[in-house]
């Protein structure tokens, strides 16, 4: 009853019941392997790590909201591609970046518009934005990749500060302290968990649900984009499928991390530790030898774990009121 007891306290927990797998991955690796601890082999996966994050840290507050989007990697590919056209238009790269993030919330805005006052499924809506924005982006490129940036952009993506730690590591650390803050201290932080506790409730507290709706959705294509142009960035390359596959891969490293899949819980501090730890994962594969295609198998066997535990979450929460 004792270890029981114990089980259920840590998968009743957000940090804890992501972290402990987390260690448990990394001593197995680690001991397999000891180029796993090495620091750069660290610095790497936080590398690795930065870049979903940029995403995780604005898609914990959507599905904290009792929403969700599959459209992230489309905009994701599309905030690279419209970075790398500004740019081969001559625009300098402030001016590029800025296009890109444009794109970005525009592609939000369209998106909560069509699923707030079209009152339609967030699934169905940003599954068929994915295959428009997807389509546009290989009519505009032709499934080409888009280079010849000028090394004032590859810096964003490639520099390191001390020659030590990636500038990427340092966007994702500000964006994730920004996210943690505006989730935990501020009145729109607490707006978000109210509508993903219940709206009706919510609109009788006197919030305006649709503006918390549509400012999610806009944040969550605003970074997404953000990602894309980070990515271009490192890879001095625009590539046409930059995100694809990367919204189920960052939708379940933020559940692993605690939010849950209903609405009403999630940390940002959670998210980021499934993040880290997908990355541990996919990281862990390459050092113990095992073949890359095992890679979406244990992905999706993952996702289908961390939402049997946050209906397991659930039920405790549940019966503990």
């Amino acid at each position: 009853m004792k270890g029981k007891s114990m089980v259920k306290f840590l998968l009743s927990k957000n940090e804890i019941g992501t972290l402990l797998p987390l260690v448990i991955m990394a001593i197995v690796v680690g001991s397999i392997n000891r180029n796993f601890l090495s620091i750069g082999n660290i610095i790497d996966i936080l590398r690795t790590t930065s870049f979903t994050f940029i995403v995780a840290a604005p898609l914990t507050f959507l599905l904290i909201a009792a929403d969700m989007d599959l459209s992230i990697g489309a905009v994701t590919s599309l905030g690279g591609i419209v970075a790398a056209f500004a740019l081969k238009a001559g625009l300098p790269v402030p001016g590029a970046i800025l296009l890109a993030l444009g794109a970005g919330a525009a592609a939000g805005l369209i998106k909560a518009f069509i699923i707030v006052y079209g009152a339609l499924p967030a699934f169905i809506v940003t599954l068929g934005l994915q295959y428009v924005f997807n389509g546009i982006i290989s009519i505009t490129t032709q499934g080409m990749p888009i280079s010849g940036f000028p090394d004032s952009f590859k810096i964003l993506g490639q520099a390191r500060l001390f020659g030590i730690i990636h500038y990427t590591i340092l966007f994702a650390i500000v964006v994730g302290i920004v996210f943690y803050v505006l989730l935990t201290k501020t009145k729109f932080g607490r707006s978000v968990f109210a509508v993903g506790g219940n709206v009706e409730t919510a609109y009788l507290a006197g919030i305006n649900v649709k503006r918390v709706q549509i400012t999610i959705h806009v944040m969550v294509s605003v970074f997404s984009a953000l990602a894309g142009v980070l990515m271009a960035s490192r890879f001095a390359s625009a590539q046409a499928n930059a995100g694809s596959g990367t919204e189920l891969i960052i939708m379940a490293a933020v559940i692993i991390g605690g939010t849950s899949l209903f609405g009403g819980v999630g940390t940002v501090v959670g998210s980021a530790i499934g993040c880290v730890l997908l990355v541990v994962i996919s990281n862990g594969l390459i050092l113990m030898r095992i073949p890359s295609f095992w890679q979406n198998l244990i992905y999706g066997l993952i996702l289908l774990i961390s939402i049997a535990i946050d209906k397991y979450r659930q039920k405790i929460n549940q019966a503990g009121q």
